[in-house]
């Protein structure tokens, strides 16, 4: 499996609770950053300086005019960042998380700890559909889309992860002897 996002440091974030990692402590805070107005079915995620059109994601939602919060994380040093920001398509809760992927993308290609997104190069990112669009405000990189599903598999949510929070990556199995090894093989 491919990179994940964190489900504790997202549940966090979204309600605005303190987080701890890695011997680090954020305050989150949410911010409403503004209304998306989904017309076609369909969302993107981009660097609006970089690509004015960013490609939609594959996965349909309904439309209609969704909230976009960003949740900043607070450090103890007085920091501010931002650590994800959120489409919010359905108040369920989300059972589990899926990458957001272009037409050109197939999660099944990622090996332990790669990933799908946007880069970043101007700053700026944003959420757009069609017309509509709600930009902000990040640092340079390389980050990450998921799409968010209730117990029903229904969406309910796109997040982008600005990797403040470390994500969670499937570790490699526990070593097998070499003998163990020949045997699986020869399976």
């Amino acid at each position: 499996m491919s990179y994940a996002p964190n489900p504790e440091g997202l549940r966090s974030a979204f309600a605005a609770e303190r987080f701890s990692f890695e011997e680090t402590s954020v305050q989150f805070a949410l911010v409403e950053a503004g209304r998306l107005t989904v017309a076609n079915g369909r969302i993107a995620a981009g660097d609006t300086q970089a690509d004015p059109a960013p490609e939609p994601f594959t996965q349909c939602v309904p439309n209609g005019e969704f909230p976009v919060t960003l949740a900043l994380a607070r450090f103890e040093n007085g920091e501010e960042r931002i650590a994800y920001a959120r489409v919010l398509l359905d108040g369920a809760a989300p059972a589990h998380w899926y990458p957001a992927l272009t037409a050109d993308q197939d999660a099944r290609t990622l090996n332990d700890g790669e990933m799908f997104g946007y880069a970043v190069a101007s700053g700026s990112a944003c959420f757009a559909s069609g017309d509509s669009s709600v930009e902000f405000s990040v640092g340079a990189g390389l980050y990450p889309s998921y799409f968010a599903y209730d117990g029903a598999g229904r969406v309910t949510a796109l997040v982008t992860d600005f990797a403040v929070v470390p994500g969670i990556r499937d570790l490699p199995g526990p070593r097998r002897s070499w003998w163990n090894r020949v045997l699986f093989f020869w399976k």
